[in-house]
């Protein structure tokens, strides 16, 4: 901003007159501006090439490259350049060429100084207006990129073959951007996740994601939810008000427990699937809606519509791309990546110090089943996070009711525990001759062998390969 109030730009004059030039320049000058003098086209051309240039003031009949080549090669060479052509006045073809060819105004000599400040501060406006716009696009962009990172695949953790398959198929859907989603899979392992890596993933990802759960929408309400409705449709209908399928145009909308959806509802979802057309409570117009719906439940669907409570051309309308999650007993691999995972991100949280499980912690992580799957993985870290004040998350950080342990029904172990020697003892030995009587009792089998000793397999591999038996 210059003394007079106005955003100083830089300014090059191109014109073979030098009394044109200067009087131009002396005028722009006075009003703040930067001003760079051209003799012709050439000279010009060479300017915008070195430095950067706001805006170009040329005249059109000039040696060696008229205007209407400037305009081009400035164009090309620095498209957010603004360019300004004077003309002869028995010239109006120029004018019109130049505005063709991009040129933001024209002017025909003679002309009024104060006009071409009028013009430059137009250029300003735009200028300033697209920079604007240029800023905010940049900044939509990073938040699109940010809310890919956060939802994408890259936010669905673990190395397992099981895993590695699902966000395949998740890939492979997303590139679709109509087809329907069947998400299925137990409460807590992660469907939402799944369905924001579906939304992230496609073209879809810069409009909205729409989360809705079905269970826990009253069935009065489901209509209005969904649909919305008009002002003065019902009692307490004071505005006009949007629902979920509108609210979704153009991006997802995610149907949580669509299992739970009464069966009048269902009816009129599978409508608008059909149609992609909406009718708001009270309203008589039918409005179009651009949404994917990704559903998913944790229920039997099949054994759902056999009981009569969900509608079957519903299911097999909903049921064209099926995800499997895996339950997290089904991934154990992915466990202690799961929870160092967890631990990272509580530790930035709650403003701790790195933290890290200890063996034993860690042990007892991979030998739990975890029936609420990843959510109750995650719960368990936190509160180990919350408890850990030494950097070290130990067992007793993780909490005994993580450990369900099964009745000992004559297992042997007071035997056993009877007959231990007086002195001193092995223990990593016995752990290894332990470890080779239940591998040779069961003939080599890891699974029987670990059944056999009450561990899990995963636990079961890591003790043989501590003791070297692999």
């Amino acid at each position: 901003m210059n003394m007079t109030g106005q955003v100083s730009m830089t300014v090059l004059v191109i014109d073979d007159d030098a009394h044109i030039r200067s009087s131009i320049g002396k005028f722009l000058i006075a009003r703040g501006h930067t001003v760079i003098e051209a003799a012709d086209g050439e000279k010009g051309v060479e300017v915008v090439e070195s430095q950067a240039v706001d805006i170009v003031i040329t005249d059109v009949k000039m040696p060696k490259m008229d205007g209407l080549e400037v305009l081009r090669r400035v164009r090309s060479i620095s498209p957010e350049t603004e360019v300004i052509v004077i003309t002869g006045v028995k010239e109006p073809e120029n004018a019109f060429r130049a505005l063709r060819e991009g040129a933001f105004d024209f002017f025909n000599k003679p002309f009024k100084v104060e006009d071409l400040n009028a013009a430059i501060q137009r250029t300003v406006c735009y200028q300033t207006l697209r920079k604007e716009t240029s800023r905010m696009q940049a900044r939509l962009d990073r938040l699109v990129a940010q809310e890919r990172e956060r939802g994408g695949l890259n936010a669905i953790i673990g190395a397992s073959e099981v895993v590695v398959k699902m966000k395949a198929h998740i890939k492979q859907v997303a590139a679709a951007g109509q087809t329907t989603v069947l998400i299925i899979g137990e409460t807590g392992t992660g469907k939402e996740l799944v369905a924001r890596a579906v939304h992230s993933e496609s073209d879809r990802a810069g409009g909205p994601f729409v989360p809705v759960n079905c269970s826990a929408i009253p069935a009065n309400l489901f209509e209005s939810a969904f649909f919305g409705h008009k002002q003065g449709a019902f009692t307490d209908a004071r505005t006009d008000q949007k629902g979920h399928f509108e609210l979704a145009h153009e991006g997802t909308l995610f149907l949580d427990e669509i299992g739970d959806m009464p069966l009048e509802m269902q009816v009129r979802l599978l409508r608008t699937l059909e149609e992609r057309c909406i009718r708001p409570v009270g309203g008589s117009d039918e409005i179009p809606v651009d949404v994917r719906v990704v559903a998913a439940t944790n229920r039997s669907l099949t054994a759902a519509v056999e009981e009569g409570t969900f509608r079957e051309d519903l299911y097999y309308r909903l049921n064209v791309f099926v995800i499997q999650v895996p339950p997290l007993r089904e991934r154990p691999g992915d466990v202690l990546f799961l929870a160092r995972h967890f631990l990272a991100d509580y530790a930035q949280d709650l403003r701790k110090p790195l933290m890290r499980f200890s063996r034993e912690a860690e042990d007892l992580l991979q030998q739990q089943e975890f029936p609420g799957n990843v959510r109750m993985l995650k719960n368990t870290v936190e509160r180990a996070a919350i408890l850990c004040d030494d950097g070290e998350i130990d067992v007793d950080d993780l909490g005994f009711e993580l450990v369900e342990r099964a009745p000992i029904v004559d297992s042997g172990v007071d035997q056993v525990v009877q007959s231990l020697p007086e002195a001193q003892m092995d223990l990593p030995a016995l752990e290894r001759a332990l470890l080779q009587e239940a591998l040779r009792r069961t003939e080599g089998n890891q699974v029987r062998a670990a059944k056999l000793l009450g561990i899990s397999r995963m636990v079961l591999r890591y003790r043989i390969k501590k003791c070297g038996l692999l």
